[in-house]
């Protein structure tokens, strides 16, 4: 590819512990050591041979574990603009609070993967941890309505929303320590591929990711477009059925994960000798270099403002189930991006990838966001379409940080170095949302600001994605 992707094995070891710090700038010899090495068959990074599909019986519970896992995180990210927003009125601070709350249990990524390179259950690393794991009364200003109607009112009810964002995090938590196993075994598998088609297990993993979002998009868009949760429909699952629906996924995956994975038994290691060498493993200045961009990356890629979700429902009137629709053809969108980069992408560039990745995601989200601050043209389809575009590159980019991933993890650490890179990526997502409501909250942009609509309100909306 033309650029280091992964660290010499020799030296990284787990069972050599005198590892050498390499001088920043390191010497030119080192980097020869950065290439995949060759003498296994066709370039692979551990013997075994190549591994079987993902779809065989041998691995086919890794898949159904990923589907599970993204229906159960798909349905939590699905609800919080119908259930959080539509349903139960919080404040866009509140939805915004919740949006990263659900995902603090990533910085856990680490340490549930580590867990399960350091402690086998039974002998076995990879296969237990998953085994276990009023919108009528909008328009009508509150002077005016009747007693009864406001004593048909649940005043109290955003505050019953933090109750669920708790559960939410609780049930993402889930997913995660599930993760720290699956990731382990992923990496297993992909370093045994041969060079020239490493990173395939890795891309079919995102691609079954992406059709269980499709399905998950689906249920939440049709399932939740009731009055009630801001939709159009006379019926609907109801909140507690789609959460039926997650346990049932969940409960059926726990056998596959169990009977379809194979995987050797393997001893306990020394918790103190396995930090000491995740410590040293950092001193590469290729590691640090990566974790460091990741993590700013993220912050800046997750940089919004505080009233977007607010956006959606009063200026572009988005309904849950257009919001199911558009969802669903991210995720098919996503797909397709994935299923090119495995066919011809897997030799690319990453840096300019990455490089080309970032500015296509910015250059296509300013259309509809200034489009519709100014009310040049207000429309769901075209607030939920444009963007659909930013999926291609963005679902790359994603892709691209878990491939090096693969290269660099040694055997014995695989979980660990995955969900390190995993981790230091997604704990940036409560930085920007700290640092975003910060600053939003010297801008008039609440819900009842943008129910006004004048010129000031949408200066200072468009002042707050400047700065994004």
């Amino acid at each position: 590819m033309g650029t280091p992707t992964s660290v010499e094995r020799s030296s990284l070891s787990f069972v050599a512990p005198n590892l050498q710090n390499v001088p920043s700038p390191a010497p030119a010899a080192f980097y020869d050591g950065l290439k995949s090495p060759g003498a296994l068959e066709g370039g692979a990074l551990r013997p075994g041979g190549p591994p079987s599909s993902l779809y065989s019986w041998q691995n086919i519970g890794l898949a159904a574990h990923q589907v599970s896992v993204a229906i159960v995180y798909g349905s939590i990210s699905g609800v919080i603009y119908s259930v959080l927003n539509n349903y139960l009125k919080m404040s866009a601070v509140l939805v915004a609070t919740a949006q990263a709350l659900v995902r603090v249990p990533h910085a856990l990524r680490v340490f549930t993967g580590l867990i399960s390179d350091c402690y086998p259950i039974f002998g076995y690393r990879r296969r237990p941890p998953p085994y276990y794991g009023d919108a009528s009364l909008e328009d009508i200003p509150e002077s005016e309505w009747t007693e009864a109607q406001q004593a048909t009112i649940n005043y109290d009810a955003p505050n019953k929303g933090i109750h669920l964002i708790v559960l939410f995090m609780l049930a993402h938590l889930g997913t995660i320590v599930a993760y720290g196993a699956a990731d382990g075994y992923l990496v297993e598998l992909a370093q045994r591929e041969p060079e020239a088609i490493r990173g395939s297990i890795q891309t079919d993993i995102a691609i079954v990711s992406a059709v269980a979002g499709v399905l998950t998009s689906f249920m939440t868009g049709i399932g939740l477009n009731s009055e009630a949760y801001g939709g159009t429909f006379s019926w609907d699952m109801g909140f507690g059925g789609v959460m039926g629906v997650c346990a049932a996924f969940s409960f059926v995956t726990i056998p596959l994960c169990w009977f379809c994975v194979s995987e050797e038994k393997a001893p306990a290691q020394p918790t103190k000798a396995f930090f000491a060498y995740l410590y040293d493993f950092m001193q590469y200045r290729v590691i640090y270099q990566v974790l460091a961009f990741r993590f700013f990356n993220h912050i800046f890629s997750n940089f919004s403002v505080t009233a977007a979700s607010k956006i959606k429902s009063i200026w572009s009137h988005v309904e849950p189930l257009n919001d199911g629709i558009a969802s669903m053809i991210s995720s098919a969108v996503s797909f397709v991006a994935l299923f090119a980069v495995r066919k011809w992408g897997l030799h690319w560039s990453w840096r300019w990838v990455v490089i080309v990745c970032q500015v296509l995601v910015v250059f296509i989200d300013c259309f509809p966001t200034f489009f519709t601050i100014w009310d040049v043209y207000r429309s769901q389809s075209f607030w939920l379409g444009v963007p659909l575009l930013a999926e291609v590159p963005s679902s790359i980019g994603d892709l691209i940080a878990k491939l090096f991933g693969i290269e660099i993890a040694d055997p014995g650490s695989e979980a660990t170095i995955m969900d390190l890179i995993i981790t230091i990526n997604n704990i940036g997502s409560p930085f920007s949302t700290v640092m975003y409501k910060s600053i939003d909250s010297h801008f008039s942009i609440t819900a009842k600001d943008l129910k006004k609509d004048t010129h000031e309100v949408r200066l200072d909306v468009t002042y707050a994605y400047l700065i994004l």
